[in-house]
């Protein structure tokens, strides 16, 4: 299990006993992410808004992004086009399929170019995908520092 899927897991988990003693629980990973974000609460809710599948976070990170500057109308392409970023002509896939099987067809999807991702234009839009991008990171190094065994 990655990284990524270990934090998501124990953001939605029902089990937060602590775990036998030298192993990592979810309990410890949510506290680990409760420590990264009191330095980066806008990284933390982003991430548990895109992979913990929270969106009473929504209107806190868009909140957070236009008192950044970023103006209403980006914030809300931005955000829509994140929750959304899959294309709907291939589902993902990045290449159409045979019609009636599963079967990829070999042909590069027509909308998104083979990237089984929308596009999105303009150029603030693509800076504020950088800045959430950005955000993402910092906070899952912070995650990740946070769970590193002390010597």
């Amino acid at each position: 299990m990655t990284s990524r899927e270990k934090i998501t897991s124990a953001q939605t988990s029902k089990n937060l006993q602590d775990p036998p003693s030298g192993e990592l629980g979810d309990i410890d990973i949510i506290r680990a992410c409760g420590m990264a974000g009191q330095s980066n609460p806008l990284g933390l809710s982003i991430w548990r808004w895109r992979y913990a599948g929270d969106n009473r976070e929504l209107y806190k990170i868009a909140e957070a992004l236009m008192g950044l500057g970023h103006e209403v109308g980006t914030v809300f392409t931005v955000l829509q086009h994140l929750s959304r970023e899959v294309c709907p002509g291939c589902f993902g896939r990045g290449y159409g399929v045979v019609d009636g099987t599963p079967m990829l067809n070999g042909l590069v999807c027509s909308e998104c170019r083979g990237t089984g991702k929308r596009q999105l234009h303009g150029k603030a839009e693509l800076a504020l995908v950088e800045v959430i991008m950005g955000l993402e990171r910092d906070i899952a190094r912070s995650i990740q520092r946070k769970l590193e065994p002390t010597p």
